[in-house]
């Protein structure tokens, strides 16, 4: 979180005395007892802690440990005194892009496999037909079984054929069979159970995507906020803030994961395919998570190269995923009072670890608060449009009776839309400088 190069680690400093770093501290350090008995929180010289830091009540808050949050931390955390993000100038930090492209790139390619490349049918229709009967044929063409009304394409989608005796003429009939795509068939089919099933797995995606994937996003954002209000206090420039745009890019593949899994589940009419599927959308949403563990653990023992000695007299690595109490105790026993880490028992604003702080939520700002309120009507509003207008454009649902419903709806979320690209660029451009 924040700038990497203010990172207090107990005996290592940089010249700025409160930039600290990693330590060799033994594992049980002994507390200055003084600060213990005086504050509710540790300190060599009261004057060192900032008053804002220690306004509380205080809670912890932590984000997700996947491969966006991962990202973030580190690409946010990036200094032009200690370390690029770009993966041109600094190969320490490829794989972090390697993994972060292949689960944004492997979600979306199998949700356009199966929805543009390969959309599956969930129906079959077979049909009868005499290709030498033009209106016959015309009247498949319409349906969908050929791509022209002529006989030769229905001669070309033939199956197969046989001869029979239609009013006593020998005449030869084609057998032609339609795929109906999940797209054409959203709510056309299915008895109460089945729609029942439909709406229980409907809700099982959903609730999965959003109080899980989508916490992931509400949270990024906020720990967004809070790192915008510790880094001045701390005395360090807000940098980076082109960051939190990966918390947009796992909003938007979640969205779309929601989006197509309750196209697909509403079309299908068999309640085993309507159970997978929504099981296979969770898996889907959520696979950010799996790999995020390897990635942190690389990042965590990977140390940043090319430091100045004269500035950081000690390693430093990329991630620091989990709370040690060293990293706010010197060998001697003396607390880094410049630190931003802090000790678990300690009622002050700080960084218990790179994932993980202790704030009160009302001393600061939340400007994101509102931008996450417009992606929550997004998430809540675009899949259940998309489930109406599939039905409509089946035949399911009349155009009369959901025209103006989804008029109403449709004009709800482009304005939606539109309000949070306004929020989004003036926050982005305020705090972002280029990719170093």
């Amino acid at each position: 979180m924040g700038q990497k190069q203010s990172r207090p680690q107990a005996r290592c400093f940089g010249e700025g005395g409160g930039r600290s770093f990693e330590s060799r501290a033994p594992s049980k350090p002994e507390a200055p007892p003084g600060a213990k008995q005086k504050y509710p929180f540790l300190c060599e010289e009261r004057g060192a802690i900032p008053n804002a830091l220690v306004e509380g009540p205080f809670d912890d808050f932590e984000i997700a440990g996947d491969v966006y949050s991962t990202f973030y931390l580190v690409a946010r955390n990036a200094t032009p005194d200690m370390y690029s993000i770009s993966p041109w100038a600094n190969r320490d930090v490829r794989i972090l892009w390697l993994y972060l492209l292949f689960i944004v790139g492997s979600q979306l390619f199998v949700i356009v496999a199966i929805t543009l490349w390969y959309p599956p049918a969930v129906q079959n229709e077979t049909s009868y037909v005499d290709c030498a009967n033009l209106t016959a044929v015309s009247d498949l063409h319409v349906r969908g079984f050929f791509t022209s009304p002529d006989a030769e394409a229905c001669l070309d989608a033939s199956a197969s054929s046989f001869e029979a005796d239609v009013r006593g003429q020998l005449t030869r009939i084609s057998v032609v069979e339609r795929s109906v795509a999940f797209y054409n068939a959203v709510l056309t089919s299915g008895g109460p159970v089945v729609f029942l099933l439909r709406l229980i797995c409907c809700t099982w995606v959903f609730s999965q995507v959003y109080l899980s994937q989508f916490e992931s996003v509400r949270n990024l954002f906020d720990y967004h906020d809070f790192s915008r209000w510790f880094l001045p206090i701390k005395g360090e420039e807000v940098r980076n803030g082109w960051a939190i745009g990966v918390a947009m890019i796992q909003f938007l593949v979640i969205l779309v994961v929601t989006t197509v899994s309750f196209l697909i589940i509403c079309a299908l009419d068999q309640p085993f395919d309507i159970v997978m599927n929504s099981l296979a959308f969770t898996f889907i949403a959520e696979v950010g998570g799996f790999f995020n563990d390897p990635l942190s653990k690389q990042m965590a023992s990977t140390e940043v190269k090319g430091l100045d000695p004269a500035i950081y007299n000690c390693s430093v690595k990329y991630l620091y995923p989990t709370y040690q109490k060293s990293n706010t105790i010197n060998e001697d026993g003396t607390y880094t009072d410049g630190g931003w880490y802090i000790c678990e028992d300690e009622e002050k604003a700080g960084l218990l670890s790179d994932y993980k702080v202790k704030h009160n939520d009302d001393a600061y700002p939340h400007p994101s608060r509102r931008i996450v309120w417009y992606l929550d009507l997004l998430m809540f509003g675009v899949p259940v449009v998309a489930v109406l207008l599939g039905g409509i454009s089946s035949g399911a649902i009349p155009l009369a009776a959901a025209g103006r419903l989804v008029t109403q709806i449709q004009s709800s979320v482009l304005q939606t839309e539109y309000d949070l690209l306004v929020l989004l660029l003036p926050l982005w451009l305020r705090d972002s400088i280029p990719m170093r």
